[in-house]
């Protein structure tokens, strides 16, 4: 059962990417596990930019490591994002006050959205979860309580 969600994760992977490759000028890339590059915010988030540049318009591909513990109050992107759990439980909600009895569970293989400007929170609270994300730039977030000041 566990190999089906990997490959069950990888070809929603695949197949998510495979409708903007069309419309993409792609060049031959590959990116093996050992040569990822990540960044890692001051609360421990790590990031990997696998296609585009998040800080200027055109489509990205990233992977986004939530370590194991780690709440992410309620916030927003200016883009709309979609995202898949590749591994780890990912605990989700909607929403401009955290209130984890209203997460969504979402085990590895798990595709969700969101929304442009959508307020939502986070919590990797049963492990370290990788979540495969991709949109069109610039990407940034915002804390809610940042955005009422």
């Amino acid at each position: 059962m566990k190999h089906f969600f990997k490959i069950f994760s990888l070809l929603l992977i695949l197949a998510a990417s495979l409708n903007f490759a069309q419309e993409l000028k792609l060049e031959p890339k590959v990116i093996v596990p050992a040569d990822v590059k990540w960044t890692v915010a001051a609360n421990g988030i790590r990031t990997s930019v696998l296609y585009g540049d998040p800080a200027t318009p055109g489509f990205y591909i990233m992977f986004v490591i939530i370590p194991d513990g780690l709440k992410l109050p309620p916030h927003f992107h200016p883009e709309t994002r979609t995202v898949v759990v590749v591994s780890g439980k990912f605990y989700y909600g909607y929403g401009s006050t955290f209130d984890e009895s209203k997460v969504y569970e979402m085990p590895q293989g798990t595709y969700f959205t969101e929304p442009s400007n959508q307020h939502h929170y986070a919590y990797a609270k049963t492990g370290e979860v990788l979540l495969y994300i991709r949109g069109f730039c610039p990407t940034g977030t915002t804390y809610v309580e940042q955005a009422g000041k």
